[in-house]
């Protein structure tokens, strides 16, 4: 192998057709030929080891400072990239609606309304959505508790300020019912969406709280919609949650409206434990509230039926609660004017169909009250005694219990024999109907205690008479112990002064009224009657003077000495009697007049005031005045007849 240089030709070099210029050709081969000094010599011959050393090493370095500056090449960007200015810091949002609610400007809100009001003038819902949109943004909340259980009856409306509220009602209003309608399913709908999605949808609830509250009739019409939405989100307690709260706010100002959404939307999920409590709550808060409206009987027997339920989920805890409103719904159940007639035997087979024996006494009361109100209704148990012979005796067990009043309790137990009859032909049959001992037991049992006289029968009527024997004795022997006490400002002298004036009133009443020539023969024949009762009257008058004085006569001799034997006895027993009875009377005072006023405010008003008491007074008067004078002529006619 030579120690020349040789030039090694690629293959497309070879291959190409480019003819080479001769001369060319012959200048290279004379440069060949000339021979080359440094032919053969190496590096390490010519220099020392040390400078072929430095050589390699300088060779080295710049390789490299090569790499290092590439790579500084590569940094520079990145630094230039950490010195690009920071973003602003996001708002942090609000920690509560009322929070939210605050921080909005009112104006802004307000001049939102007006401009899609100008720019979209025949498009109502377009304004609603555009303040809806606004206040989602305003108010980027994740609402844990859908129904707001621990915040007050009517949030989150009633927090809203009231120049924003202003805005929210004008808009609804301008807006019209039927958009109002259309925008409340639009509203609903777009509420579970949004929910489902996980945005805020918190300006919803506003419009949706407003428009149920104000229109419960319109958000009624729709209701199998939002059944529908319900039945797709049921497995998503806080969407379908929002459903409910949504649609239940009718029933604050619509009884109605609240049953046929609770009826219809609410009932079926109280079995679900995620919904149980908030649709009893809902019933609670429906049955407490005051309303005017009347109660249907399957109305009444549906809230029952909820009242007294034994599902698995129904929260005991609030029973209580909704057995105290029962008596308000009963009030709502009699001013119905249906007619109860067709509704005993249904009654009667809800009492045999239950083992609660608190349903079954409430099933029995208002069996009683419609027997009290419209006894033919007796006849209806009558006919379907025989029946219903469980749910009979239970009825009759109650009745016996309960203080009906007398005219019911004389028509039942001429119900009872009829009872007694059915029973015993009942009896003669192969197949006896359930219930038939027990009812044989309930009438013998109610007919046993009709037969007993009543503990309790008679009591007040005892009391009272007492309480009037005793006044009558305290006013006769008034002048005995107040001897000190003028005859004329005695009680029984005051009474009779006043009859005395009462008698002339009379008088001079009748003279104006009766033909004067009848009324006076009455009065010559009258006349010597009135003249004995005077002189007898006088008498008496006479001998109670005579047995005052005597008495006080006796009492001035003996009382001194009385008394001194009583503080010799006893020191100081009759100071300390007459403080003690003079406490005792201040107090008889004080709870007088607390009497008077609390039967002055509480008892006798309305039917019972002063003014209807006076009138009706007055209006007897009047017709006992008519009477007497039709008497008068009566007898004055038969005088004429039986002279003639």
């Amino acid at each position: 192998m030579s120690g020349q240089w040789e030039v090694v030709k690629g293959k497309n070099e070879r291959r190409s057709k480019v003819p080479v210029p001769k001369i060319a050709v012959k200048q290279s081969e004379n440069k060949s030929k000339k021979p080359n000094i440094l032919n053969g010599v190496k590096i390490e011959e010519v220099l020392s080891k040390t400078q072929v050393q430095n050589l390699y090493s300088g060779n080295k370095e710049n390789k490299l400072q090569e790499k290092t500056t590439k790579a500084n090449d590569v940094k520079k960007p990145e630094k230039k990239a950490n010195k690009a200015p920071s973003e602003p810091q996001k708002p942090k949002p609000p920690k509560s609606i009322e929070a939210a609610l605050l921080a909005i400007n009112p104006d802004e809100f307000s001049l939102i309304y007006e401009r899609s009001k100008i720019a979209f003038s025949d498009a109502p819902i377009v304004w609603l959505k555009e303040l809806t949109q606004f206040l989602n943004q305003k108010i980027p909340l994740e609402i844990q508790d859908p129904v707001f259980s621990s915040k007050p009856f009517g949030y989150p409306l009633n927090v809203v300020p009231s120049n924003i509220k202003v805005t929210i009602e004008k808009a609804v209003r301008e807006a019209g019912k039927g958009n109002a309608q259309l925008y409340f399913d639009i509203a609903l709908t777009s509420l579970v969406t949004d929910l489902s999605k996980g945005l805020p949808a918190v300006g919803y609830r506003f419009f949706l709280q407003y428009i149920a509250l104000n229109e419960p009739k319109l958000v009624i019409e729709n209701l199998g919609k939002h059944i529908s939405l319900r039945n797709s989100y049921q497995n998503r307690a806080n969407v379908a949650l929002s459903v409910l709260w949504a649609v239940g706010h009718v029933s604050v100002n619509d009884l109605q409206s609240g049953l046929k959404v609770f009826e219809d939307l609410m009932l079926p999920l109280l079995d679900m434990k995620s919904y149980s409590k908030y649709i009893v709550k809902y019933l609670i808060e429906l049955t407490s509230q005051e309303h005017e409206s009347p109660l249907t009987r399957d109305q009444y027997l549906l809230i029952l039926d909820t009242t007294f339920s034994s599902k698995k989920n129904f929260p005991s805890e609030l029973q209580k609660d909704l057995i105290g409103n029962l008596p308000k719904l009963k009030s709502l159940l009699f001013s119905n004017k249906e007619k109860f007639n067709n509704s005993v035997e249904l009654f009667l087979k809800k009492i045999a169909a239950t083992t609660n024996i608190q349903y079954q006494n409430c099933l029995c009361d208002i069996l009683v009250e419609i027997f009290t109100k419209d006894q033919s209704t007796l006849t209806s148990w009558n006919k379907v005694y025989s029946k219903n012979l469980l749910a009979s005796a239970l009825l009759l067990r109650f009745i016996s219990k309960t203080d009906i009043k007398s005219n019911l309790r004389k028509s039942l137990k001429d119900l009872m024999l009829n009872f007694s009859t059915t029973n015993e032909e009942l009896l003669l049959k192969r197949r006896k109907g359930d219930g038939l001992r027990e009812a044989i037991a309930a009438i013998k049992a109610a007919q046993e205690q009709e037969q007993a006289p009543s503990k309790n029968t008679g009591v007040f009527r005892k009391l009272l008479s007492s309480l009037i024997f005793v006044l009558f004795i305290a006013i006769l022997t008034e002048p005995f112990y107040r001897l000190n006490k003028p005859r004329d400002d005695l009680y029984l002298f005051r009474f009779g002064s006043k009859i005395g004036q009462a008698g002339i009133w009379l008088d001079s009443k009748l003279d104006e009224s009766v033909p004067k020539p009848y009324y006076t023969q009455t009065k010559e024949v009258v006349q010597p009657y009135g003249a004995l009762a005077g002189d007898l009257l006088k008498v008496a008058i006479n001998v109670h003077d005579h047995a005052r004085s005597a008495v006080s006569g006796f009492v001035d001799e003996k009382y001194p000495l009385v008394v001194a034997s009583i503080d010799n006895y006893a020191p100081g027993f009759i100071d300390n009697a007459q403080g003690l009875f003079k406490d005792t009377f201040a107090k008889s005072i004080n709870y007088y007049h607390t009497s008077v006023n609390y039967l002055q405010k509480e008892v006798f008003v309305g039917q019972l005031s002063p003014e209807n008491i006076q009138r009706v007074v007055v209006g007897a008067y009047n017709t006992t005045s008519e009477k007497a004078i039709e008497y008068y002529h009566w007898v004055y006619q038969k005088v004429q007849t039986s002279i003639k």
